[in-house]
C-alpha cells in the first residue's frame, strides 16, 4: 500500500527545495565583493608655521625645524619669529621694522654699509631679490660667510687633561632684507657652511614663501591690496594677484604687475615748478613725436579730491603696439604721474584698471620734504 504525503507537508518540501535552489544559484552567480576603500594618502610633512594676524605675515619653517615667536611690538629690528634646528644649530630668524630704507637704493647702501662696518663677515654677493609668483615683496639678498668661535667641549671629571680649545666654525649667512610698505623684512638664516649644500633647498623656500597681506581699507573690494608709502604721503590700491615692486629709481616709486601678461601700474613722483596741464603736454608730446610717432588726446578727471589732467595715447613701443593712460595731479611743488600700460590688444582692461586705480588714490596734505640732489638733476631727464 502506498502511502500518500499530506497536501501542506507536500507544499512545504516543495517551497525548501526551490529555495535551496535560488540560494544556490545567487551563490554561483553572485558578483565578488567589493575590495575595501583604500585609505587616503597621508599629506605631505609641514614645517613649522608663523603668522602674524596684524602684519599679514605669513612664513613657513622647513621640516623638523622648531619656532619660537616673539611677542614684543616692532620698534627698530625687532625678532619676529625664530627657526631653529637642533640638528644642524641652524638657525633662521625673522625681523621687521617701521618702513626706513623706503626704496630699493636706499635699502642697498644701509646693508652695504652694514656688512662692510663688521670685519667678521665675508660678503660674496648682495644681490636683488625680485618679487615672484609666490612672494609680492622685493629687496635685497645677502650671502656671506663668518668664523666665529667653535662650542667648547662638555666639561671632564677632575683630574683630567685640560681639553683642546674649540675649532673655529665657519658659518654660511643669508640675509633677505624685504620693502613691505609700511614696515621693512629680514630673514637671517646662519647654517654651518658644511652643511649648506644641504640646507640651502629649506631656506631659499622660506625666502620665497614669506606671504605678505596688505590690509586694505574699508572701501576696497575683497582680494585687493593697499599699499602705503608715508614719506611720498600717498595710498592706493591694486588688483588682487597683483606684486609689487619698488624700482631702484628715484622718481619711479612703486610698480604694480600681474603673474601673468595684462595692464602694469604704478607711480611716480617728482618736484616741478609746472602745473599738471603743463606736464600733460610734455606727457603728449613724448608719444606724438617724431621719435614715437604715436597719438595722444588729453582729457580731465578727479584724483585724491584734486584736478587731474589725463593723457591717453597709443603708440608702438618696444616693437609692440601699447596703450597708455596717465593722470597728473599735483600738490604743493609735487608731482604724481599715475600711469597704466598695456598691449593694445587689452585697451579694454587697461582702461578699467586704470580708472579703479585713479579713483583709490589718496594723497595726504603733508608738507613736502625739499628734493634731494638727485631729485634736482633727475629732474630734466623725468621720463614721459
Amino acid at each position: 500500500m502506498v502511502r500518500r504525503r499530506p497536501l501542506a507537508a507536500l507544499s512545504v518540501a516543495l517551497l525548501a527545495g526551490a529555495l535551496c535552489a535560488v540560494a544556490l544559484a545567487s551563490a554561483v552567480f553572485a558578483e565578488p565583493p567589493a575590495p575595501p576603500v583604500a585609505p587616503p594618502a597621508p599629506a605631505a610633512p609641514a614645517g613649522p608655521a608663523y603668522a602674524n594676524k596684524d602684519l599679514g605675515l605669513s612664513m613657513e619653517g622647513p621640516v623638523g625645524w622648531k619656532v619660537a615667536i616673539s611677542t614684543a611690538a616692532v620698534s627698530k629690528w625687532q625678532t619676529l619669529a625664530t627657526f631653529t634646528d637642533a640638528v644642524t644649530s641652524s638657525v633662521a630668524q625673522l625681523s621687521s621694522r617701521k618702513a626706513s630704507a623706503m626704496t630699493l637704493v636706499r635699502l642697498r647702501a644701509e646693508i652695504t654699509k652694514a656688512y662692510a662696518d663688521d670685519k667678521s663677515f665675508n660678503v660674496t654677493g648682495i644681490t636683488d631679490l625680485p618679487s615672484n609668483g609666490n612672494r609680492s615683496l622685493s629687496g635685497i639678498l645677502v650671502d656671506a660667510t663668518q668664523v666665529l668661535p667653535g662650542e667648547p667641549a662638555p666639561p671632564l671629571p677632575a683630574g683630567s687633561l685640560p681639553p683642546a680649545p674649540a675649532a673655529p666654525v665657519t658659518w654660511h649667512i643669508q640675509a633677505a632684507h624685504f620693502l613691505g610698505g609700511d614696515y621693512e623684512y629680514r630673514l637671517y638664516s646662519s647654517v654651518k657652511a658644511t652643511l649648506y649644500s644641504r640646507l640651502q633647498p629649506g631656506i631659499a623656500k622660506m625666502v620665497d614663501g614669506l606671504t605678505l597681506k596688505l590690509a586694505a581699507s574699508a572701501t576696497s573690494a575683497r582680494g585687493e591690496g593697499t599699499f602705503r608709502d608715508e614719506t611720498a604721503g600717498f595710498a592706493c590700491q591694486y588688483p588682487g594677484g597683483y606684486g609689487v615692486r619698488l624700482p631702484e629709481r628715484t622718481i619711479h616709486l612703486v610698480e604694480f604687475t600681474g603673474s601673468t601678461p595684462g595692464p602694469v601700474l604704478a607711480v611716480e613722483r617728482f618736484a616741478s615748478s609746472i602745473d599738471a596741464d603743463a606736464d600733460a603736454k610734455t606727457v603728449s608730446d613724448s608719444y606724438t613725436g617724431a621719435e614715437v610717432g604715436g597719438e595722444a588726446a588729453t582729457t580731465q578727471m578727479e584724483v585724491a579730491g584734486r584736478p587731474a589732467a589725463v593723457v591717453t595715447a597709443k603708440a608702438r613701443v618696444a616693437a609692440k603696439d601699447q596703450v597708455f593712460f596717465v593722470a597728473i595731479v599735483g600738490r604743493g611743488a609735487d608731482t604724481f604721474r599715475l600711469r597704466c600700460t598695456a598691449d593694445a590688444a587689452q585697451e579694454a582692461d587697461a582702461k578699467a584698471a586704470f580708472e579703479k586705480f585713479a579713483k583709490s588714490f589718496i594723497l595726504s596734505n603733508a608738507a613736502t620734504a625739499p628734493p634731494t640732489a638727485e631729485e634736482k638733476d633727475k629732474e630734466a631727464d623725468t621720463p614721459k
